[in-house]
């Protein structure tokens, strides 16, 4: 490096450090530099030119800074009053139709909302109009009632129903002197229920933002929640608003989907008003009239049965007037509540003890599954599987398999004790009787669902429970009395409990295929019966084997598909094994009918041990896979084995109880289950079952809010629900049930 480089560097390190020391140099030191610093006149007049330059530089950067920082601030500013403004009317346009006439053809209802919109947002028209309306305060009534953001959505609220009451008690005359406020209308209640489409074209923002929503719960609450796959009908999420009665569901429904867009969504908008009224179609008007004249009949048939007792005239019981006196509400409700102290040793007394309970542990499971539709605490609802107690609940599963064992028992019972007394059966009446004994209840239970029974629904709920069940009754309703509701393809039931009836009446028919051979020979009747009962196991098994089905008993098996569900669970040959253990059983009490059943104590004792060791088995032991906490998929293997010899463990169980009580080996058990006061809730059972599941389904469409879920808000409904049923099944059985077995007893004999 040469001479000229080395100073050039020199002079460039005394520059720099020139200017780091420059900035150490006092002002008053610059002002007057020392003399060998000082530079010539016309250098200085060039650096004065460049430094003026640099300032006026300077100066503008700085304000085309400021300027930018203004700009962004402003835009800023305007962006977030956009998105304000934006969020609010998304808000609004999720709660009221939209003003927009090109979204809202309903120009009354645009009127309407954009009054009061003006008057919520203007206080001084707000206060005025308070004044003249007094205490009517309906703009403040009217947003008050609508569901806003409810607690705990992360602990599964996602119901937010409002107050439907408020809203539509809700009654508008403002006559202030301005043509857009003179509005006269009353609140119509709506609620909106939102669930996520599959099928529905949406950007991937939305997408997330569904399934953050949707599985929030699941995730955050994973040890408590499980799965939950059989409550997936559930909505999204439902809320209730509250909107001027000039505008229809669908100005609301093209105003909600114009804020969503194409948002993965299926809408539905039930609305209710307080003026709404239900007209009577033809259908009303028939079952009206028709509980009319059955009213006349009983009335009359009540009267003339009270002058006969009251005058003592017996002889006119056996005239044509023994027709109308089957109708006597009076001798039928005797029949119903008669307590018989003293049965004759025949008689299977136990049965009544076992047939009430039953039909009480029916009830309450149904009330654990039902009510899952309007529950707030869905997350808690879920833990409340994961105890013996839920357990217990849940394996009322079982005790439609106590039915059927019962009713194979009576039927072989019944069948061999006749065929013992008159040496033979009289087929057809044995079909007649059947028949006529189930089909008039029935009947009218879905008579009174497809008619009156919507007049009774008044909560946010009605529209829907409507449509599932009084619509569903009205195009289905024959279904049920031909018995055909159960069978492949047929999805659309009018009373879904009736699937038990089905295949009972599916059950008894064929029944005779297994009667007749132990009728006329014994020994080759009892082979018979082995070979068809090894059948009735074998053919759920190569069902479910074929179609992977990991049976009925899981809550929430996720491969258990609806349809799937009901081939096994309601169809006669996946439950003829426990009706053929019934039979067995009919046929060993019939033999033992007149004889007594020796048992040692400590025989006695094994019998009752194996019994209990079974039942509890059957209910508790799948309790690791029937639960929504800590969900533990169950195998095939397991499934079919307890989906098939559970249920057949199950009844051997309960017939050990039902030959071991009436035999004289029950002990304080059959004390319990024969004491008399079962007697009235035994004859009710039927009329019960088909009363209990209408009551509880109409029960979500009555209530206003939704239930916070627990066991013994449950047992308190049930109690409710039993007692309700109660009534109403004394009703169907004196209109249908106690007639009926009176005429049947004059036509075809006792």
């Amino acid at each position: 490096m040469g001479p000229r480089s080395l100073k050039a560097k020199n002079t460039n390190e005394n520059t720099t450090s020139s200017i780091v020391r420059r900035e150490k140099v006092p002002d008053q030191a610059r002002r007057n530099p020392p003399p060998f610093l000082k530079k010539a006149p016309e250098e200085e007049e060039e650096e004065g030119e460049e430094e003026e330059e640099e300032e006026e530089e300077e100066e503008g950067e700085e304000e085309e800074e400021e300027e930018t920082e203004e700009g962004e601030e402003e835009y800023k500013e305007e962006d977030e009053d956009l998105c304000r403004e934006r969020s609010w009317g998304d808000i609004l346009g999720t709660y009221l139709p939209s003003t927009d006439p090109i979204i809202v053809e309903n120009a009354q209802c645009r009127s309407d909302v954009d009054a009061f919109l003006r008057v919520v947002t203007d206080y001084k028209l707000l206060a005025l109009v308070i004044a003249q309306e007094g205490s009517s305060l309906w703009p403040l009534k009217l947003p008050d009632s609508w569901g806003k953001v409810p607690d705990g959505i992360m602990y599964g609220n996602i119901l937010t129903w409002g107050v439907m009451e408020e809203c539509t008690r809700i009654l508008v005359n403002t006559t202030i002197e301005d043509p857009v406020l003179d509005v006269h209308f009353r609140g119509r209640y709506c609620l909106v229920k939102y669930r996520n489409n599959e099928g529905a074209t949406t950007t991937l923002q939305q997408q997330q933002a569904v399934q953050d929503l949707q599985h929030n719960i699941q995730e955050r609450h994973q040890a408590r929640m499980g799965s939950l796959h059989s409550v997936s009908p559930l909505p999204l999420v439902s809320y209730g608003t509250c909107m001027p009665s000039s505008c229809t569901p669908s100005d609301l429904l093209v105003s909600i989907e114009a804020v969503l867009g194409n948002y993965s969504s299926d809408l539905t908008v039930d609305c209710h008003t307080k003026d709404e009224i239900k007209w009577l179609n033809a259908g009303d008007v028939v079952f009206i009239v028709f509980l009319g004249i059955i009213g006349s009949v009983l009335l009359f048939a009540t009267i003339a049965d009270v002058y006969i007792n009251f005058y003592n005239k017996q002889q006119l019981r056996k005239g044509p007037l023994r027709f109308l006196l089957v109708f006597s509400v009076s001798m039928n409700l005797n029949k119903i509540f008669h307590i018989n102290l003293k049965e004759g040793p025949h008689v299977i007394s136990c049965l009544h003890g076992i047939r009430a309970m039953s039909m009480i542990w029916v009830v309450w499971g149904h009330s654990y599954f039902i009510d899952f539709r309007a529950t707030v605490n869905l997350a808690y609802a879920t833990q409340l599987t994961d105890n013996v107690f839920e357990q217990t609940i849940m394996g009322g599963n079982f005790s439609v398999d106590s039915f059927f064992l019962m009713s194979g028992l009576l039927v072989t019972y019944g069948v061999l004790k006749e065929y013992k007394r008159a040496n033979k059966i009289n087929w057809l009446k044995y079909y007649i009787h059947r028949y006529v004994r189930l089909t008039p209840p029935i009947l009218l239970t879905g008579a009174a669902t497809a008619t009156i029974a919507r007049f009774a629904l008044v909560g946010p709920e009605a529209g829907q429970v409507e449509r599932s069940v009084v619509d569903v009754c009205r195009e289905y309703w024959w279904h049920d009395i031909l018995y055909i509701s159960n069978l492949p393809n047929i999805m659309k039931i009018c009373l879904p409990q009736c699937w038990y009836v089905c295949v009972d009446l599916q059950l008894y028919l064929v029944a005779p295929l297994v009667l007749i051979p132990l009728l006329y020979k014994p020994k080759i009747g009892m082979i018979w019966m082995g070979v068809v009962t090894i059948i009735a196991m074998m053919i759920p098994m190569i069902i479910m084997g074929v179609y992977s089905i990991p049976g009925t008993l899981v809550f929430d098996h996720p491969a258990v598909e609806p349809k799937a569900y009901v081939d096994v669970y309601g169809k006669p040959w996946c439950r003829a094994g426990v009706y053929l253990v019934g039979m067995w059983g009919g046929m060993f009490l019939h033999h033992y009918k007149d004889r007594h059943l020796k048992l040692k104590m400590w025989q006695a004792v094994v019998g009752w041990l194996v019994a209990a060791t079974l039942a509890l088995l059957v209910v508790y032991g799948i309790a690791d896979y029937n639960t929504l906490v800590n969900y533990k998929p169950i195998t095939l293997g397991v499934g079919i084995t307890f989906e098939v010899l559970g249920r057949m463990a199950w009844g051997i169980a309960l017939l050990w109880v039902i030959v071991a009580c009436h035999k004289g080996y029950g002990g304080p058990i059959n004390t319990f289950l024969a004491h008399p006061s079962w007697q009235p809730l035994s004859r009710l059972t039927f009329s019960m079952y088909l009363v209990a599941f209408v009551v509880q389904s109409l029960y979500v469409g009555v209530i206003y809010t939704p239930m916070y879920f627990n066991h013994l808000n449950q047992f308190i409904q049930t109690c409710g629900m039993l007692f309700i049923s109660g009534i109403i099944a004394v009703i169907v059985s004196l209109i249908s049930e106690g007639p009926i077995i009176g005429l049947e007893k004059i036509l075809l004999g006792s």
